[in-house]
């Protein structure tokens, strides 16, 4: 190997095929159909993460993600890319405190409608002035709010 082909495994790769990933719905433009997941994906933007969001959209349209697990305060995933493992991506939030909930459910109790909408499977947009009320945030404020990890080959982190 001469010298200059040292730095074609530094070129970026396409992603690995992966066999019955989980696809994202949106094929393109606006990313998450619900106000949350709109409010959420309008958060990790204005941490001005670069282009790690973008090829976290490119890899779910394309059904990279083998596997995602959702438990309270994190979600893990196994995403495919250009490796032949896929690479293990963790993202954690601090979960609310037991006094935390109280301060929340005294301040939902405040409006039946929060109750109603909540056990109708909705999320109520107003929820988030909720949180704010009980001196809380729904979502993450700055970056350091979320605790991520990637086992991506680069040296950055999503």
């Amino acid at each position: 190997m001469g010298g200059w082909d040292y730095w074609d495994s530094f070129k970026p790769k396409p992603a690995r095929a992966v066999k019955g990933g989980i696809k994202a719905q949106s094929k393109r433009g606006a990313f998450g159909e619900s106000w949350w997941a709109k409010r959420w994906i309008a958060v990790l933007e204005s941490f001005d993460i670069g282009s790690r969001l973008t090829r976290g959209r490119s890899y779910a349209r394309r059904g990279q993600v083998a596997a995602i697990d959702i438990a309270e305060g994190s979600v893990k995933a196994k995403v495919q890319g250009s490796s032949p493992r896929p690479y293990s991506v963790t993202i954690k939030v601090t979960a609310l405190l037991e006094a935390d909930w109280k301060k929340l459910a005294q301040e939902l109790s405040r409006q039946a409608i929060f109750s109603a909408r909540l056990l109708a499977g909705e999320m109520p947009q107003e929820i988030e002035e909720a949180f704010t009320g009980a001196g809380l945030s729904l979502f993450p404020e700055k970056l350091r709010d979320l605790e991520t990890n990637c086992s991506c080959p680069d040296w950055s982190n999503p």
